[in-house]
Order: C-alpha cells, then structure tokens, then sequence
C-alpha cells in the first residue's frame, strides 16, 4: 500500500486526525487514504480542519457529498474527544495504519483498517499466527478436530486467530488457552460492546494469560450483521494461513476463507463425512485449491516448518449418523438497496464509491453486501472492489 512520507513532525497529532477520521459515519479506509496518500499534498495534516468543501474535492479528488461529510464530521470534536476519554478510561491500545507497529501481514492486505484497537499483548506481526474458524453449529467432528490440531499448533510456536463467536471460534480460543498459547480474538463489534456476551468469562480469560482482543471498529460499536465481512477480512489478512474445520457451502466461514485465498495466504481444509451440511463448504474449498489436511504436520510443512511425522491424523469415533440432508440454497429476491448494489456493481465498484451511490450508511451497506455474498450475487475481489457475479 501506499504510505505516506511527511507530516511525521507531529506523529500524535497526525494519529488523533486519523482516528477522527475514521470516527466520521461513511468515511472508510479509502477515503482516508486518498487524503494521506495524495501526491500533492503539502500541508500539515491538520489543515483538513480548515478546509473547504470545494478545497477537498480539488486536492483528493472526491465527490462533493463525500468531501461535505468529512467537513461535517471533523467539525464535530466530541465525536473524537469521547473516544479518547474511553480509551484511556478503559486503557485501550490503539494505532493506525501509518505506525511503525502496524502489523505488517494485515498492511499489505488492500485498504487495511485504517485504526486498530486492542486490548492484552500486541497483535503480532503475523508470521506465525493460523486462523483456525468454522461453523457455529459445529458438532462433535469439528470439536474433536480443534482439540487434536490446536494444542499441537500451540506446541509449535504458533498464534491461534479466530472471530470469537459462538462455536468453532470458541472452541478454537478456548483450546488454545487451556493449552498454554496465544490466541487473537478478531472482533465484529467495538471492544467495549463485546459479542457474544456469552464469552465474556472466555475474553477475561484469554486476557489472563497473555492473549489479544482486537477490533478495527470505534469502541461502543454494536456487532451488526454488516460488521462481520469487516471482521473477517481482518482474521484472514492477520495470519500467514487459514485452516476451516466445518463450514457450509454458503456461510460467513466460507466467505473468510475466499479472502485468505485472495489475499495470498495459505488455506487448509478439513474433509468430512460427504453426506454433512457442515462438510460441504469443505469440500468445496478443496475443490477450489485448499489443502487437504488430516494433521497438523500436513499444515507445518506447508511453511518450510520441520515437522514431526510420527504425529498421527485426527481419529473420530464414529457415531450414528442423524445428519439431515442438506438443504438447496436460497434464492436471494434483490428489491431496495440491494437491486441498487448490483446496479452499481455491473462494473466493479469501491466501498466508498458505493456509499455515495447508495446513500446507505456504511453499517447498512455491509450488511446488504453480506447478504448479496451470501446469496452468491455479488463478491470482493482481491483489489477490494465488488463485482456483481
């Protein structure tokens, strides 16, 4: 990505506008680096506060709408003077994208978060670090794998990185505690608006021993189903590989594992039972490229990792077989603001282009582009614009 190489007099000063920034309803990443990123930029940061409409729209080249937005919003210093006074009530970590600290894998990716929050250690640079994500209806197969793979993960030297959710992210985090390592917990929701409540005892404890909760949204974000594409493009852009135990064909997992792909990272994945929902989008991964796993060395070799290979695969006990058949995928009815979306992207079309176009607030966009993704109408390609299928 594009960095930028002045107004690092003033580094504070410059990282308080980029959060300001980023705070700003409708603002996103691509925004934000079309303003620090500008060739002909030649003023201090600050500045910005003091410019026109029109004197944004010429210097960045934005709309009109957009360039209002941003004068609207940096005209309104509550908006960041609460963030901070939460971030240091709460003794929150947080850095932008042009900190030294960023981590490196995640900023390389196209239009990473432009802010980072987190609590606990400091996420790590990502070269050691496996996303290990799957359903959130797994069952015992799926279970059974995490418990064989992680500890031996962990023994390894390696970071387990998954969302935190119900399910496979929870096992995979609670696993890794119990098994002395390091885990990453990638939110969908503001680090003081923590999702699910029900892992409120497993955040503390991975807390406790040296772990990271981490966010890319404001502090008191509510977790929405537009939250979540975010979220996942963070797991997968945050570690060297991704490994899906159980995930269905059309699912929030499958879509993780497309941006681990278009990203460059590694992908395993684990096969299952053929008549299993939760197999399926397994198989289809494979099919698409994935590695076909059955242990933790058939992923440490993929690494140049010496391995040992008397570690034997995963063994299941079999059990009987009450797995209902799986059911035809929806048809997705676009009417509204998703018929707008796929207008839109008859030619592939940026995020931020999108939220002009539309006149969603971006938490509405995000979830009408997770359900159009869903559907398999629509998809992000690897440079970040979405492309109607």
């Amino acid at each position: 990505m594009r960095l930028p190489i002045i107004w690092y007099e003033s580094m504070m000063d410059s990282n308080d506008i980029i959060l300001h920034l980023s705070l700003i309803e409708g603002v996103g990443p691509g925004t934000i680096e079309a303003i620090v990123a500008h060739k002909s930029w030649d003023l201090d940061l600050q500045d910005l506060y003091q410019m026109k409409v029109s004197e944004i729209v010429r210097f960045f080249s934005l709309t009109v709408a957009k360039a209002q937005v941003i004068v609207e919003g940096l005209a309104d210093q509550s908006i960041l003077e609460r963030e901070k006074d939460l971030i240091q009530m709460h003794n929150i970590q947080w850095m932008t994208v042009y900190n030294d600290q960023y981590t490196a894998m995640l900023k390389n990716i196209h239009l990473p978060p432009a802010v980072l929050y987190w609590q606990g250690a400091a996420p790590s640079d990502g070269n050691q670090s496996l996303a290990v994500i799957g359903s959130r209806k797994i069952n015992y197969y799926g279970i059974s794998v995490i418990e064989s793979f992680v500890p031996t993960l962990v023994a390894a030297g390696w970071t387990v990185v998954s969302g935190g959710a119900v399910g496979a992210d929870t096992a995979a985090h609670r696993v890794t505690v119990d098994s002395g390592g390091n885990t990453i917990v990638v939110m969908g929701s503001g680090l003081l608006n923590p999702y699910p409540a029900s892992n409120k005892r497993l955040f503390a404890d991975i807390l406790d021993t040296q772990g990271t909760l981490l966010s890319a949204f404001p502090l008191t974000t509510a977790p929405a189903a537009g939250t979540f594409p975010a979220r996942n493009r963070i797991i997968a852009g945050i570690s060297r590989g991704c490994l899906v135990v159980q995930a269905s064909r059309q699912s929030g997992t499958h879509i993780t594992a497309h941006y681990a792909l278009e990203q460059g990272r590694e992908l395993f994945a684990v096969p299952g039972p053929i008549d299993d929902e939760l197999s399926a989008g397994c198989h289809s991964l494979i099919q698409e490229g994935a590695k076909l796993v059955g242990s933790v060395p058939d992923i440490l070799i993929e690494f140049g990792q010496v391995v040992d290979r008397t570690i034997q695969p995963v063994t299941i006990e079999k059990k009987p077989n009450n797995v209902k058949p799986i059911p035809k995928s929806p048809t997705f009815k676009a009417d509204g603001p998703g018929a707008t979306i796929l207008r839109c992207c008859s030619i592939p079309c940026s995020l931020d282009d999108l939220a002009s176009q539309t006149g969603l607030m971006m938490s509405d966009l995000y979830a009408q582009l997770f359900e159009l993704e869903l559907a398999g109408a629509i998809r992000q390609q690897a440079n970040g614009m979405w492309q109607r299928l």
